[in-house]
């Protein structure tokens, strides 16, 4: 019987934010599945791991969440980095953008992001790799989610351990579905929880609605600020307005410029490259403050980062549109308790200008989700049927929620580890 890999949960666990798991095989080689950051309050980083421990971090996909603290191990050491060639162009530029608006210490500089990416290995997904000199292999799996993303599979010691990272089975208008054929059994399955408890409307259903409530506002001579992040969620707006034939004008400002520029050079990638070909042609690029002055102006649509109103024009324009009865503020993303789009929802105010202030937009929420579901879950981990599963990323509430659905399902052994422990789960049966 073999003995599985011992794990530790370095975060990301009864939380969303500052994802890191730590993978050591009985040869004493160290993966680590991702090194994200939290960004609430304040910039939060995982529990430490010795960095000459890491032979090798995989990185799962480009949000902050999974990739902020990298380059951390980057200071003094060069361990393997794993991940897609686009994980690796879009990381770039939102560890950048971090870097250039961080108002607190971080503990690395471009130097550290710079050398974490341009040593990085380009994996192509269904790719397998080497890692060390124990007989570790690392492959990558569609993730959903984003574009890049990537569920990754480690085969040390015998035992296969699949790492979700964050995933979607459904396709959306930018994102080909998850990977859910793996050819082998799956060992241990280490699995995101974000909206566990949650079935998100139908695609069609939400779209529909989006459009619906989107254009009214416009011809009552309204504006419709849309915050939404840059990098996935952005593209994903405009190509659904494009998709139901939205003719007023649109408006994209932000990071969200530079990602499209990065998405047509990586038109195959997409899952209606086409349809973002003609979004994008059809969208105003906002370059200057007259700009946004224009697009406050007018009625349409303005689509612009951040998606949590912390950070980005997206703030400049709510500052303006927070006002107007006549306009509206429709957030699409996650929105993280304590950043200023959880507080517009709550509480029907946002800190501007060193004040709260209470907003006279109209105001809603639309589930543009990029995860899964609650059924989506469960379906999951029924395919796959592990012995072990972990539950990660996500609230205590939906952690608990997705274990006990775990449990009914039959997987043998559902765990919801806890930060700094340490997991040998035992001989295989």
């Amino acid at each position: 019987m073999l003995k599985l890999p011992k794990l530790r949960f370095l975060g990301g666990v009864e939380e969303v934010g500052r994802s890191s798991i730590f993978l050591e095989s009985i040869g004493g080689e160290g993966i680590l599945l991702d090194s994200g950051v939290s960004l609430d309050h304040t910039v939060r980083f995982p529990a430490y791991v010795q960095p000459s421990n890491v032979t090798a971090i995989a990185i799962s996909h480009c949000h902050l969440d999974h990739v902020g603290s990298a380059p951390l191990f980057f200071i003094g050491g060069n361990p393997k980095a794993i991940m897609t060639s686009m994980t690796r162009t879009l990381s770039r530029i939102l560890l950048l953008d971090m870097l250039k608006i961080a108002k607190t210490y971080l503990p690395f500089d471009t130097i550290e992001v710079r050398r974490l990416l341009d040593l990085a290995s380009a994996v192509q997904n269904r790719e397998r790799i080497g890692v060390g000199s124990g007989g570790i292999s690392v492959e990558l799996f569609n993730a959903g989610h984003v574009i890049g993303a990537s569920q990754v599979l480690i085969e040390a010691d015998g035992i296969r351990t699949l790492y979700t990272g964050d995933m979607n089975v459904n396709a959306t208008r930018t994102v080909p579905p998850a990977d859910v054929d793996f050819r082998d059994q799956i060992d241990v399955l280490i699995t995101e929880s974000t909206y566990a408890s949650i079935d998100h409307p139908s695609r069609d259903t939400i779209e529909k609605q989006f459009v619906e409530e989107v254009e009214q506002i416009v011809e009552e001579g309204g504006r419709v600020l849309v915050p939404a992040f840059g990098v996935g969620r952005s593209q994903e707006i405009i190509a659904v307005l494009e998709a139901h034939g939205f003719r007023y004008p649109v408006m994209l400002d932000g990071m969200a410029r530079t990602v499209n520029d990065i998405f047509m050079s990586n038109l195959p990638a997409l899952n209606e490259p086409d349809l973002f070909a003609k979004a994008v042609n059809s969208v105003t690029i906002m370059q200057s403050g007259n700009d946004r002055q224009a697009a406050l102006g007018q009625p349409g649509v303005i689509v612009t980062p951040a998606g949590m109103l912390k950070g980005g024009p997206s703030v400049l324009y709510s500052e303006e549109i927070a006002k107007r009865p006549k306009d509206a503020i429709f957030l699409v993303s996650y929105q993280v308790e304590g950043t200023p789009g959880a507080m517009l929802l709550k509480e029907k105010v946002l800190p501007l200008g060193g004040k709260l202030v209470k907003v006279r937009a109209r105001i809603k929420q639309f589930d543009f989700s990029s995860h899964n579901g609650r059924e989506d879950y469960v379906k999951f981990a029924k395919t796959i049927s592990p012995e072990y599963a972990f539950i990660v990323h996500g609230t205590r509430q939906n952690v608990e929620f997705l274990s006990k659905e775990m449990e009914q399902i039959g997987i043998p052994h559902v765990i919801k580890p806890k930060v700094g422990i340490e997991y040998s789960t035992g001989p295989k049966a």
